[in-house]
This record gives structure tokens, C-alpha cells and sequence, in this order.
């Protein structure tokens, strides 16, 4: 019994004591954060030992001026050593001169940073390299750009004013608002080239309108719902104009509204809801009369 009593201390002790190693390798005399948190500096060969007391998941991240940053998640799931590569790409950095701000900055889909103004700068991998330039509402521009290590690199940008278009799409396209569940309302999905002050208007056979909203949309998708709130059944035309200080969009698609068909879908979800709380509160009396 003694002996069991000092095998089960042993244990207890040792898990207690166990410490978790993760060994980041990277450039000398980098800068590593844990979720955040700044942990040390990389040795002159590149080497930070990180001592964890729990199991989890970590984010690494590392840091190095003229160096793009390095981030990745490690998952410590039992005492040892763990070894992290965390390679730095070389890097120098970059001021854009542009028309219109804030610039999205893009290396071959990779993205490396937001200019907000000429006072900014990012870092851009060193090297000639192929470069686009994104502003919300304007065409994207791609440069190619030779950037040399630890310098500053310039590039002038003229950007265009995207022309304003519109898509309309409608689903579903026949929607049943009788409170059953099951397509109770339906969603327009506006698309814009850039953004706009957008009406919406849904017209009756009559041409009568029998709702509209007004918002600011962005460039990209806009979404709005409509439940079909005090409306007869039947087709009615989805109408969306969108209008800048120098231009004007109109689209138009159909949507109907049919209450004719009740899915119970409703009560179908209720009732399996019930029969599994029951299942539930039995198996918890059950338990507890034992």
C-alpha cells in the first residue's frame, strides 16, 4: 500500500513539474510574442527556448526590423520539445504616392499592408516583384516594383474610378412569409462596383410601392431581407437604384409571394424538440434517483 501511495506521488509530482519546450528557430536577435505577449529575443544563432506549464494552443509570432513578420499556431498536446521553424523573408519598405487613400497593397495575392496616407509605410518582400494596388471603388493597379533590402522604395499611383454597375439577384425567388418556417422571408443580394446610396423599392402589379429602404452600400455584396410583411400573394418588381454624385445604376427582378402551400416544418421542429428535451430530463431523474 506504501509503495502504491509513493508511486501515485511520484506521479502526481511529476505531472505537476512537467514543463512543455517549444524551441522557435528564426533570424538572430528577432523579437518573439506568445498570443501577444513578448516572450525574448532570438540568440546570435537565431534560437528562443519558450517554457509552457500547460497544454494548449499558442500563437508564435516573430518579429524583425526589415523582415516581414512570422506567425503560426503551435498545439502542445504533451510534455517534450517542440521545434518551430519561424523563417523570415528580407524586406524593405515602400511609400505610395496616390490620388486616393487608403491603398490595399497586394504581392501576388498576399497581403502586406493597408497605406492610409503618403506618411505611411509597408514592408514588401526584397526583390523585383509584381505588386497590386487596391481602393475600394476604384480599378486595382499592378506594378511591377524592385525593392532593395533595409531601403525605401516610391511608387506613384493614378487610380481610376471604377464605373458604377449593379447586379440584382433574388432568393428564393418565390417565398411563402405564413410563419411556417420554411422560407418565411427572402433576401435580395445587391452587388456594387463601388459604393452608392441605395434605393430599394418593391412595386405591385399596379406599380404601387408596397416597400422600400433606403442604405449606403458598399462596394461588394450588399444584402437585404423582406419578409413580405402586409402583402397580398402574388409577383411584385424589386426595383434598386443606386446613385453617385456623377452617376446612376437601375436594376430590376421579380419576386412572389405564395402562402398557398404550409410545410409544418414548424411543428415538425418543435416536436423533435420536445421529444429530445423529454430524453433529456428523463435520463437526468434517472441519474439522480440512483
Amino acid at each position: 500500500m506504501k509503495r502504491l501511495l509513493l508511486l501515485v506521488l511520484v506521479l502526481v509530482y511529476t505531472v505537476v513539474l512537467a514543463e512543455y519546450v517549444v524551441v522557435v528557430r528564426t533570424e538572430p536577435f528577432s523579437w518573439v510574442y506568445v498570443d501577444g505577449i513578448y516572450r525574448g529575443i532570438a540568440d546570435m544563432n537565431g534560437v528562443l527556448v519558450l517554457t509552457f506549464q500547460t497544454l494548449g494552443q499558442y500563437k508564435i509570432s516573430v518579429t524583425k526590423s526589415f523582415y516581414l513578420p512570422f506567425e503560426g499556431i503551435v498545439f502542445v498536446t504533451q510534455a517534450g520539445q517542440i521545434v518551430v521553424q519561424a523563417p523570415l523573408k528580407r524586406a524593405g519598405q515602400l511609400r505610395v504616392f496616390s490620388n486616393v487613400y487608403p491603398v490595399e497593397v497586394y504581392a501576388e495575392d498576399y497581403y502586406l499592408g493597408t497605406i492610409r496616407s503618403v506618411k505611411d509605410t509597408v514592408l514588401v518582400p526584397e526583390g523585383s516583384q509584381y505588386l497590386t494596388f487596391k481602393a475600394s471603388g476604384y480599378q486595382p493597379q499592378t506594378h511591377l516594383v524592385n525593392v532593395a533590402y533595409a531601403k525605401e522604395t516610391a511608387v506613384n499611383l493614378t487610380l481610376v474610378e471604377e464605373t458604377l454597375t449593379v447586379n440584382l439577384k433574388i432568393e428564393p425567388k418565390t417565398f411563402s412569409p405564413n410563419n411556417d418556417w420554411y422560407q418565411d422571408a427572402t433576401s435580395f443580394y445587391i452587388y456594387l462596383s463601388k459604393p452608392a446610396d441605395l434605393t430599394v423599392n418593391i412595386m405591385d402589379k399596379s406599380g404601387k410601392t408596397v416597400w422600400t429602404k433606403s442604405l449606403k452600400g458598399k462596394a461588394g455584396t450588399n444584402v437585404l431581407a423582406w419578409y413580405g410583411t402586409g402583402v397580398e400573394d402574388g409577383e411584385y418588381v424589386v426595383e434598386v437604384v443606386a446613385n453617385t454624385t456623377e452617376e446612376s445604376y437601375t436594376a430590376r427582378e421579380t419576386v412572389a409571394v405564395d402562402r398557398s402551400v404550409y410545410t409544418y416544418t414548424k411543428e415538425k421542429i418543435l416536436t423533435v424538440s420536445a421529444i429530445g428535451l423529454g430524453a433529456v430530463l428523463l435520463m437526468l431523474l434517472i441519474s439522480s434517483s440512483r
